[in-house]
């Protein structure tokens, strides 16, 4: 069984569609390589499915910092719009950490 984990901050905000009877929330994480500040950052293309999605899609918006755990990881090669060859890095996750945002609300914390 593979345990995958990345942090980084959300690309977009997150796209919910239907797969078959199941929902899937999928989000765009940037995570930056600390050794080289300057270097482009790795995306991750992350799959939440079902109940997880939902909470995603609820909680989870573009520039958000998230620590996200997986568990499998695939890389899909594809010829991109300039015809050169890339690839797309796809977890499936099993949970998505959002704590590290603060939201303003006007309600009160709830202890």
């Amino acid at each position: 069984m593979q345990n995958i984990i990345v942090s980084g901050h959300v690309g977009s905000d997150p796209q919910t569609r239907q797969a078959g009877e199941s929902t899937v929330t999928t989000i765009s994480v940037a995570v930056n390589n600390p050794r080289n500040r300057q270097a482009p950052p790795t995306w991750y293309r992350v799959e939440c499915w079902n109940g997880l999605g939902s909470t995603v899609s609820q909680y989870v918006g573009k520039g958000d910092y998230v620590v996200v755990t997986a568990d499998r990881l695939q890389v899909t090669p594809y010829i991109n719009n300039d015809g050169k060859p890339a690839a797309s890095i796809d977890l499936h996750a099993t949970g998505v950490d959002f704590s590290a945002n603060r939201r303003n609300t006007d309600e009160e914390p709830a202890f």
